[in-house]
């Protein structure tokens, strides 16, 4: 009796110790996370996907693109084409999150490895295909985005007794972060980004990197948003931003300029001024004696204004 006893306290105590075991491994496994009493996710390590970007605009550029698979056998990398707009993309949010403490970034080789088993480039566009891709490689958030339009906007700027003419390459670009666990999208917006050139240096820059160029700017201002970040870790945005307003600040020079935002006098140089984030805004500013400085701007944090006006003789 004594010996069935010791041999069930063996049994009962083993388990205790593997259960220990099992929970110990969930919490240290990478993206893991523990939960507060009032049910509040804290702690959470991102481990972040970025599949191909999804390009709705009516711009493409198809480019060879070799795939590093991670093969070292001397065979060559396969090569597929595809459109430059949905993968050179991936790098400027890569290295945006690369930035960010706490964040891991799923290797590139792993992915690519994944598209060249499929065959298809795209086939990670489908948020459904990157969630289960994701799943296998361990990723708990997918930063996806859709490229919605790019133009080119040609315009001319008279002042100083001289004319030019100026080309923007304006891009607006989707970006969403979807939460693998909950299956919810935490964080949804669109970003715009402006590149200007002057007209006799517009020709000479290859179309493609004007294109990109515009694309890079436009995701730029996902470095300083706070909403962002916020929605990377789980956690709830600024309060102070929830609005999704933030502050401009308008510092041109001579001071005590008037300032028009669209088409609205809202006072004096210097001046801070909350606006809509992501939302182009027309600005006057202006001075009795100078002449006036008009611009486009895309409000975002940290954003300041200063033209310098000239005096008029």
């Amino acid at each position: 009796m004594r010996s069935s006893t010791n041999v069930v306290a063996t049994a009962l105590f083993g388990a205790c110790l593997l259960g220990l075991f099992v929970v110990a491994f969930l919490l240290g496994m990478p993206g893991a996370s523990t939960t507060a009493d009032e049910g509040e996710v804290v702690d959470f390590k991102p481990v972040v996907l970025v599949p191909p970007f999804e390009n709705e605009s009516k711009i493409h550029d198809q480019i060879s693109f070799e795939v590093d698979a991670g093969t070292e056998d001397g065979r060559p990398k396969p090569a597929y084409m595809v459109d430059r707009l949905t993968q050179a993309p991936r790098s400027v949010l890569e290295d945006l999150l690369g930035d960010i403490d706490g964040i891991t970034v799923v290797e590139r080789k792993r992915v690519d490895a994944f598209l060249a088993e499929t065959g298809d480039m795209r086939a990670l566009v489908d948020q459904e295909k990157a969630v289960k891709l994701g799943k296998l490689l361990g990723a708990n958030v997918i930063l996806m985005g859709t490229i919605i339009d790019i133009r080119n906007e040609k315009r001319r700027f008279k002042g100083y007794g001289i004319a030019s003419e100026m080309m923007d390459v304006r891009c607006q670009i989707r970006v969403r972060i979807l939460d693998i666990e909950t299956g919810t999208v935490g964080f949804s917006k669109i970003v715009k980004g402006t590149k200007t050139y002057k007209a006799s240096s517009y020709g000479s820059t290859n179309s493609s990197d004007r294109n990109f160029a515009a694309v890079e700017a436009a995701l730029e201002g996902l470095k300083d948003d706070s909403q962002f970040k916020s929605a990377l870790f789980r956690k709830k945005a600024d309060p102070a931003a929830a609005d999704g307003l933030v502050e401009v600040e308008f510092a041109p020079k001579p001071d005590n300029c008037d300032i028009d935002i669209d088409g609205k006098y809202v006072g004096g140089s210097p001046l801070k001024r909350r606006l809509p984030s992501g939302k182009e805004a027309k600005v006057r500013i202006a001075k009795r004696g100078y002449d006036e400085w008009k611009g486009v701007i895309v409000p975002e944090d940290g954003l300041k204004i200063t033209p310098e006006l000239q005096s008029k003789r």
